[in-house]
């Protein structure tokens, strides 16, 4: 029989536990905890944590604000290179055009210039030269084109 009894042992186990299970007292009606009024401390804690939620907003606020005065700044520098490099490349252009032989000979033309055949060559030991300049030949229609942008 001694084999027998730890049988019965497991095997009334469940049922003891559902006997110690059903001895229990209902609960009572759930009681509820006492609370006491916020502290000084309590107060403090919170209004520490609110602070500094209030001055970190405040920062990134400001960081953002200085981050987009900066992109506006560069973008309107960005702007003016933009402009200032179109008036270089036009004055440059311009500077191109007026360069080329046969538009300064168009101009030296419409001036009454003529092409010098000798230029004077001054000797810096001396300060003489050796083909004196001379005065320009007026030719006969050089008085009508003055007499026409005169008057």
């Amino acid at each position: 029989m001694a084999a027998a009894e730890p049988l019965s042992r497991t095997a009334s186990r469940p049922a003891d536990r559902r006997l110690r299970l059903a001895e229990r007292p209902a609960p009572a009606a759930v009681r509820p905890r006492a609370t006491t009024a916020p502290t000084f401390a309590d107060a403090a804690y919170a209004a520490t944590l609110a602070l500094l939620l209030a001055v970190g907003i405040i920062g990134v606020l400001l960081l953002n604000t200085a981050t987009q005065t900066q992109a506006d700044r560069i973008a309107a520098q960005k702007q003016q290179l933009a402009t200032l490099a179109l008036k270089t490349q036009l004055a440059q252009v311009s500077l191109d055009e007026d360069g080329v032989p046969s538009a300064v000979a168009a101009r030296a033309r419409a001036l009454q210039l003529r092409p010098a055949s000798r230029l004077p060559v001054l000797r810096l030991s001396r300060a003489a030269t050796f083909a004196p300049p001379r005065p320009a030949k007026v030719s006969a229609r050089a008085p009508a084109a003055r007499r026409a942008r005169a008057g």
